[in-house]
């Protein structure tokens, strides 16, 4: 399954995906995808090659002007009701791309093809960077990225942290120290690879002594000002992602369970909403035990929940990676409280309302926001986000990366041997 288009008057860039993103896609590493092809696009002509999933089939009927190949795979591991086991297999080899993705990549002629005449080939999230052995025997010349949306070691060794059944914690250090194992060989496979902070930089570092990391801040669409609230109506905490992520089910079932009576107790018409697609049967459980929850399910757009918001909170207590949605709400001059892990990354944590893990403390933060303290923080950290994770700044940097990469140019319509 394929969308072609033809650039020839642009170097070729190709992007080999975990996902094929289009407008509305409703996880954060979808959303960068998008954004970072948009800032590319006139400057690369750009092909996309990702497994045929169930996700990416339904992302083709509605993906912007892409120009796309699904790869298709005979192995059994392949049928979306397998995915669970195609998953355990990733996990075992280190968090890897799918070794039936692999062989379908191998063997395909036209992904062959587009991989031989890449002027640059960039893998999209860390599992994809299994690939460069592969890839670089295809197109030996051809410059490669790693776009490393997390450290996926370290987010396997927060959970075996975290773990307090025996058997979890053992199973995942050892997937933690398959990952980095993995990751040091694949980081150090490539030309670059882009982070979106320098503390994923310095962990790119210590895993992989030739790598060459590289910052590239997250772009994102810049919000209206954020109204200011009203003294008559309830207030609003609020809480987004996608609920089907362990770490974000997890996270709003601790602050339900942990913190918010607490909040409640304080500002009795307080209300808590959590927003995002497919919430787990037990965090609907936890919260219809409690005062002043809802939970929406999947929203049509993120912009009247951040609107209707007074205080965000990003109670994480795993993951990896910068959260986009600690950077969102911060672009809304929304006061925001997150743990260590939902602000990590961000260098200007200290403009947050508050950075908390406990929940005494995270409740006092939340409390302290609701009646209006962090307002002048949450402004000045607007003005501070918009200048590094807006569009703009983005897109500059973006494209400056990657012409570097690239490196010189002959003129156009000259011939260049490969």
């Amino acid at each position: 399954m394929s969308r072609s288009s033809d650039s020839p008057a642009l170097p070729s860039l190709v992007s080999v995906s975990k996902y094929l993103p289009f407008e509305g896609i409703r996880h954060a590493g979808g959303q960068y995808a998008l954004q970072h092809y948009r800032a590319l696009r006139d400057v690369f002509g750009i092909r996309i090659i990702a497994p045929s999933t169930r996700l990416n089939r339904d992302a083709a009927e509605t993906a912007p002007d892409l120009d796309y190949q699904l790869l298709q795979s005979r192995s059994p591991l392949s049928k979306d009701t397998l995915k669970p086991l195609a998953d355990l297999q990733s996990v075992v080899a280190g968090s890897s791309a799918h070794p039936w993705f692999r062989h379908a990549l191998k063997r395909d002629a036209d992904a062959r093809t587009s991989l031989a005449a890449a002027d640059i080939i960039e893998y999209q999230w860390s599992e994809m960077s299994s690939l460069s052995r592969v890839v670089r025997r295809l197109a030996p010349e051809a410059k490669t990225v790693v776009i490393a949306h997390d450290v996926i070691s370290q987010r396997w060794a927060r959970a075996a942290g975290q773990a307090t059944n025996p058997l979890r914690r053992l199973a995942f250090s050892a997937a933690a120290r398959a990952s980095r194992r993995r990751e040091r060989r694949s980081f150090g496979d490539v030309d670059a690879v882009i982070t979106f902070s320098e503390k994923d930089a310095i962990l790119v570092r210590e895993l992989a002594s030739s790598a060459v990391p590289v910052v590239v801040h997250p772009g994102f669409p810049v919000p209206p000002e954020h109204p200011q609230a009203s003294p008559t109506t309830s207030r609003t905490v609020l809480f987004t992602g996608a609920m089907n992520r362990p770490d974000n089910d997890e996270a709003a079932r601790w602050f339900l369970a942990a913190v918010w009576p607490r909040v409640i107790e304080a500002v009795p018409d307080a209300r808590f909403r959590i927003a995002g697609a497919h919430p787990s049967s037990a965090l609907h459980a936890a919260a219809s035990g409690s005062i002043g929850v809802e939970v929406t399910g999947a929203v049509d757009s993120f912009d009247a929940v951040y609107a209707s918001a007074d205080v965000c909170v990003v109670p994480l207590r795993n993951g990896a990676g910068v959260k986009f949605k600690t950077i969102e709400a911060m672009l809304w001059g929304i006061p925001t409280v997150a743990t260590e892990v939902g602000a990590e990354g961000i260098e200007a944590a200290n403009m947050l309302h508050a950075v908390v893990d406990d929940a005494e403390g995270f409740a006092d933060a939340v409390i302290s926001a609701l009646h209006g303290d962090g307002d002048r923080t949450a402004a000045a950290a607007r003005t501070w986000a918009v200048s590094v994770y807006g569009l703009e700044a983005f897109q500059d940097r973006l494209r400056s990366v990657y012409t570097g990469i690239l490196g010189p140019q002959p003129e156009r319509g000259v011939s260049r041997s490969r």
